[in-house]
């Protein structure tokens, strides 16, 4: 056999393994019945569509893009995959390594941590259970979380990071989680509860902080007596078809066997206690996968138009150009309305862009921190 023919069959192999391996985080973490009185009221459909299939993008576009990547990942401030759509056209791409221990090639399909990204998720939940009837956003967080010492703080506080409760990452572990074990929702909450009252700023100015969603995703768990994981699963991902898709539990598989790493600079990110918290981050998808997701809100599969139009509502300014949502980021370039959210946590950065005004969006997903953040604005104007 050939060293060209050695190659190929090598290339075959790890793709062979890499599927197996998604497989088994799959199946690990989707194992054991859904729990809680929500169970058998969830939709479980699929779009059923595999948008590998659609055309590609005007030559002109395809180049524009193609071009952007190829500078991106020479200039070393780039690894890793890309989509981008444009009515019913697309290109998908990938540069560099998904694990540079293995010199495993990225691959379109690979499953990325989706860090800060997942806040979208946890906004649609919410605004999801406020559509069901089991709460409004409007509600004191008191009224959900009995146990929280805060009692003048809205679920629209949280969802807006408007709250002025401290961000978890910035505080000690709380009492009984080592360094080698993982932190809960509930760990949240009680490390938030010990703070003393200087640790607090005053309700209604934007000043982003992951406990607002780690506080989210408990009160799903609270109300739905779901873990929230299941929840997610089974009201956002399964309606969607996002096979894939889903939220890490590194206690049921680790962090070091997921064939995508997280890197600074090729250096390999190890655990760490704050992987255990969920609604601030977790979310595993792929690019594909990704693209369902905005279908699916292009319909009324998870969410009906006024809790839509309410979720991409500017709650808060945070910057002269820029406001957040419920769950979202939003701004207006060149006369469009785009709804986002960016995303960094422990070598992945990711960005999720979608247009309301046209039939557009993009997804780009890195494992290498390096360099500078990606220019968003002229990611928009790759789809011009």
């Amino acid at each position: 056999m050939g060293a060209r023919s050695r190659a190929i069959v090598f290339l075959d192999f790890m793709r062979f393994w890499r599927f197996i391996a998604v497989s088994i985080i799959v199946g690990t973490l989707h194992c054991g019945s859904t729990r809680g009185p929500l169970a058998s009221s969830i939709a479980e459909s699929s779009m059923g569509h595999d948008f590998r299939q659609n055309p590609s993008l005007d030559t002109s576009c395809v180049h524009r893009i193609d071009s952007f990547f190829n500078a991106v990942y020479r200039s070393g401030i780039f690894n890793g995959t890309y989509l981008f759509f444009r009515n019913d056209s697309l290109i998908q791409g990938a540069r560099g390594f998904s694990n540079f221990g293995a010199r495993q090639l990225a691959e379109p399909n690979d499953l990325f941590q989706l860090a800060s990204v997942s806040k979208t998720f946890t906004g649609v939940s919410i605004m999801k259970m406020q559509q069901d009837g089991l709460l409004n956003i409007n509600d004191s967080v008191h009224w959900h979380l009995p146990d929280f010492r805060r009692r003048n703080l809205t679920l629209r506080h949280l969802l807006s990071h408007t709250s002025g409760l401290p961000d978890y990452f910035n505080l000690a572990l709380p009492s009984g989680v080592t360094p080698s074990q993982h932190m809960r929702n509930e760990d949240v909450l009680r490390l938030i509860n010990d703070q003393s009252y200087r640790m607090f700023a005053r309700p209604g100015s934007y000043d982003y902080s992951n406990t607002n969603y780690a506080l989210l995703a408990l009160i799903v768990e609270r109300k739905t007596g779901m873990d929230f994981r299941e929840y997610a699963r089974e009201a956002i991902f399964k309606p969607a078809g996002m096979r894939y898709t889903h939220i890490c539990n590194y206690d049921s598989f680790p962090l070091v066997r997921y064939p995508v790493q997280g890197y600074k600079s090729g250096q390999v990110y190890d655990d760490l206690p704050h992987n255990g918290t969920t609604g601030d981050k977790g979310v595993y998808s792929n690019v594909y996968e990704m693209l369902l997701f905005d279908r699916a809100l292009r319909t009324d599969l998870i969410l009906h138009a006024d809790a839509k139009n309410a979720m991409f509502t500017p709650q808060v300014a945070t910057s002269s150009e820029a406001h957040y949502g419920l769950g979202w980021r939003m701004r207006v370039i060149d006369g469009k309305k785009w709804v986002f959210h960016n995303g960094w946590w422990k070598g992945f950065r990711t960005y999720f862009w979608r247009c309301l005004s046209e039939d557009k969006m993009f997804c780009v997903l890195t494992n290498n921190v390096r360099g500078s953040f990606l220019p968003t604005i002229e990611l928009v104007h790759l789809l011009d």
